[in-house]
C-alpha cells in the first residue's frame, strides 16, 4: 500500500505495517500525542529528500534494514526495495522505550521482506 509519494522516494507499507501502526500508536502516552505526527513527518521527509538526520532520526540496523525513529519511541522498520528503484518499504511499526534493537524486530522485517518479494514474484 502506498503511504506517501515524494520527489525522491515512494513510501510503501506491508500488510503488517498497516496493522502495526495502530497498535504502536496506541502505546504512545497522551502527553506525547505530537509523536504520532512526528513519525508521519519523518516518513514524508524521507520521501521528499531521500535522507534523514542520523542518528536521532535514522539508524542502519544491518541486513539492509533501517529504523526511522521519533523522540518518543515510535519506530518504523523498513528497507529499500531491491527491484523497484525509489521505493522504501516499511515492514512494521513499534513503540519502544529503549534504544537497543530487539532482534525480533529484524526477524519480523526479514519475514515481511521475504513475503513481499515472494508475492511479487508470483503475482499475488
Amino acid at each position: 500500500m502506498r503511504f506517501h509519494s515524494g520527489s525522491k522516494l515512494h513510501i510503501e507499507l506491508t500488510t503488517d505495517a498497516q496493522a502495526s501502526l495502530t497498535e504502536a500508536e496506541s502505546h504512545v502516552p497522551d502527553t506525547q500525542a505530537a509523536c504520532k505526527a512526528q513519525l508521519r513527518r519523518l516518513l514524508q521527509r524521507l520521501a521528499e529528500t531521500g535522507t534523514l538526520q542520523s542518528p536521532e532520526q535514522w539508524n542502519t540496523e544491518g541486513g539492509g534494514f533501517f529504523a526511522v525513529k521519533t523522540r518518543c519511541g515510535l519506530r518504523a522498520y523498513g528497507w529499500y526495495h531491491a527491484h523497484r528503484r525509489g521505493v522504501f518499504v516499511v515492514s512494521h511499526f513499534i513503540y519502544k522505550k529503549r534504544q537497543k534493537l530487539d532482534p525480533a524486530d529484524i526477524d519480523r522485517a526479514e519475514r515481511n521482506r521475504r513475503r513481499l518479494y515472494e508475492s511479487e514474484k508470483y503475482g499475488h
